[in-house]
């Protein structure tokens, strides 16, 4: 879950980084050491289930996220499991009155960065180590490089890959290995205020092409206006958007190579298309998750929000009355007309960790946590409000009709639903943390640089850190 994507536009993740740069593990020491394996039914045809997503900070106060009830069983097997995302001691409740010899003890550490500090400052104290945590999929190669997650085709995984959307099992897999078990995640789509749309005869298209042709009639005809908001210096949502054309920059497929292409053809067309439209003025470069950013959402200066299946939560609890069930959800436009490629921003997975003195009993853990109707059914609803990467969930047809407020008798997750089979899985390496971290796309935002002219910083950058990390990179 992409909670932290707040936190990181509030400055955390780019002064975590510089905080505990002698805390993270040196790549360069095991870089060369590496062993690892190599159509939705109508709102009207089912019953409507309501959500209610406005709150879902973890560590706010506003759930108990570490007490569960007592466990059964006579000396039980005792797991510690570290998890961020709020009510999800209801699903460990329910796994331990059904697993009577293994108890979970449900810790919330901290959210995002703040765990993996603790989680790696652990590690590497060979101390403290949970035998599950909450590990962003962008994060998890870092503890796969380091041999600190467990192998879980051992403990029959592979048995699950047919109930998992596939981008998902390959993001946690090398080959025959599983090191994680997917969890949620956030196929990308359009949110957009429908009556902003109707009042000037605007439709965001089904291509590219069209959405800047739409961007450009929404301009003209609303001068203060623009079709979307593009945030250059989100990274994660970055790179996640340019999956979309097949021009996600990085391939790690275990080992010590890695690839790191911010200049290549498709990456350039990326740059080239966004850089246009906020150019020709049909979209702002501002960011994202901020105060202002609510208040152009709602006052309708954005009419759509490139967004993913968890974006509309954070909007919920700061919409005004004139916009409540205008909004509606559109299929993230395509590059090629008549094709039907999506792309992914955020999730989490649920590895092991190699530390465990009860590996096989926490795998139950995570493959039930993550591969059961019975734990899904909980953990989709508030206060967890997770978007799935189960395929019994995703096309379960209650789930399907379900809607918020904001989208009044329409659906919120049918489009995305459908996008999660069709998104093209990318391959993290194992330094995203740095990565994240970079302020580089910011003169994007300050008007002082260019996307294809911070493109090819990115590519400079990130080649020097990789070789400096240990990594042969190619491009």
């Amino acid at each position: 879950m992409t909670l932290r994507t707040m936190r990181r536009h509030q400055g955390s993740r780019r002064a975590w980084w510089r905080a505990s740069a002698g805390t993270v593990a040196t790549l360069a020491t095991v870089a060369t050491a590496l062993t690892a394996p190599g159509a939705a039914p109508s709102a009207s045809a089912t019953p409507r289930a309501t959500l209610s997503l406005s709150t879902l900070e973890a560590g706010n106060g506003a759930y108990p996220t570490n007490t569960t009830k007592a466990c059964k069983g006579k000396n039980p097997v005792q797991l510690e499991a570290w998890i961020w995302v709020p009510g999800l001691y209801r699903m460990v409740d329910v796994f331990n009155e059904t697993h009577p010899g293994i108890c979970v003890k449900l810790d919330d550490v901290g959210a995002g960065d703040t765990e993996y500090v603790k989680l790696t400052d652990a590690i590497k104290a060979n101390s403290g180590v949970p035998d599950v945590a909450e590990v962003e999929f962008d994060e998890l190669p870092s503890y796969e490089i380091t041999h600190s997650v467990v192998n879980l085709a051992k403990y029959g995984a592979n048995k699950y890959k047919k109930d998992f959307a596939p981008f998902a099992w390959q993001e946690v897999s090398q080959g025959s290995a599983v090191y994680a078990m997917p969890g949620d995640s956030g196929p990308m789509d359009l949110f957009c205020n429908s009556a902003e749309l109707a009042k000037y005869h605007v439709t965001p298209g089904t291509t590219w092409a069209a959405f800047a042709k739409a961007a450009a009639a929404f301009h003209k005809a609303d001068p203060k206006g623009y079709l979307t908001v593009f945030d250059p210096e989100d990274m994660q949502y970055l790179v996640s958007l340019m999956g979309q054309l097949g021009a996600f920059p990085f391939k790690w497929h275990g080992g010590s190579s890695v690839t790191v292409n911010f200049t290549g053809a498709k990456q350039m067309k990326f740059a080239n298309y966004w850089q246009g439209l906020i150019s020709a003025g049909g979209v702002k470069a501002a960011a994202d998750f901020q105060n202002a950013f609510w208040s152009n959402l709602n006052n309708g200066t954005y009419a759509c929000w490139v967004t993913s299946a968890w974006g509309p939560s954070y909007l919920a609890p700061n919409l005004t009355k004139a916009s409540l069930g205008s909004w509606r959800t559109y299929p993230l436009p395509q590059w090629t007309a008549g094709a039907n490629v999506a792309a992914n921003w955020g999730g989490s997975t649920y590895p092991v960790f190699t530390a465990s003195k009860h590996p096989a009993q926490a795998a139950e853990f995570s493959e039930w946590m993550n591969g059961t109707m019975k734990s899904w059914k909980i953990m989709y609803t508030a206060p967890s409000s997770l978007f799935p990467t189960y395929l019994p969930l995703l096309h379960d047809k209650t789930f399907l009709a379900s809607g918020i407020p904001a989208t009044g008798n329409t659906p919120l997750f049918d489009k995305a639903a459908a996008a999660a089979e069709h998104v093209k899985a990318v391959s993290w390496p194992p330094f995203m943390t740095y990565f994240l971290a970079l302020t580089t796309m910011a003169n994007v935002l300050n008007g002082k640089g260019t996307i294809p002219a911070d493109f090819k910083t990115l590519q400079s950058t990130m080649t020097t850190y990789a070789k400096g990390q240990g990594f042969k990179v190619s491009s």
